[in-house]
């Protein structure tokens, strides 16, 4: 067995080695993780984009470049736009999820934060780093069957973690709505005074509402 060295790399080639033509079939095959992970990058590096700029209105040639592949490449993931929004609203709503399913019911201090975070002012300047549902819900409203199938799996499973926070499913649909409209109302007014009054009020009353809870506990 002869070993090429290049760099600090080692090649193993049986016998001498053979550059020339390959045998049919034996072109590289990358491994199904590798395939995962690209996939998941692409969804991540175009849900920022499309969260930023819109999903409707990016063409999958900008989404392709803003997730660092070619066109071509962003077809052999998805069937086309419609399957790559479902996909992406998924994603993006399962990190979400994953993001609050680690907060306990009882740790308050914990779901005080995670309000505070949402309902901030740097959520509201970036939403290319924040939550799916203020910036692309509009979309999805209007959209085939997959993404809105995605969207409506992905919101039950949050609003099944708001329901435990608030010990009741109306609470939590009233939790979730106070927290996605004021982000969309935030970002659509121009003086960072009036934004912050109106987030520092959904704040309250997002707290008055998870009060309620402990103290019927």
């Amino acid at each position: 067995m002869e070993v090429v060295r290049k760099g600090n790399e080692r090649y193993p080639m049986s016998g001498r080695a053979k550059l020339g033509k390959q045998p049919a079939g034996a072109l590289m095959r990358y491994p199904r993780e590798h395939k995962t992970t690209a996939r998941n990058r692409v969804l991540e590096r175009g849900a920022r984009h499309a969260k930023k700029h819109g999903f409707r209105a990016s063409g999958m040639d900008a989404l392709a470049a803003a997730a660092g592949v070619t066109s071509g490449a962003l077809y052999k993931h998805f069937d086309g736009k419609s399957d790559l929004f479902a996909a992406l609203i998924a994603a993006e709503l399962d990190r979400t999820e994953q993001r609050y399913a680690a907060i306990l019911p009882d740790d308050t201090s914990a779901i005080g934060r995670a309000q505070a975070d949402y309902l901030s002012l740097q959520h509201v300047k970036r939403p290319d780093r924040g939550c799916v549902l203020p910036c692309l819900t509009s979309e999805v409203a209007t959209a085939g069957p997959a993404p809105r199938a995605s969207f409506q799996q992905g919101l039950l499973r949050i609003h099944a973690i708001f329901e435990r926070w608030t010990g009741s499913s109306e609470k939590a649909w009233t939790l979730i709505a106070q927290n996605v409209g004021a982000v969309m109302l935030a970002r659509a007014l121009r003086d960072e005074n009036v934004q912050q009054s109106l987030l520092t009020a959904v704040v309250r009353e997002g707290e008055r509402l998870l009060a309620e809870h402990r103290r019927l506990e």
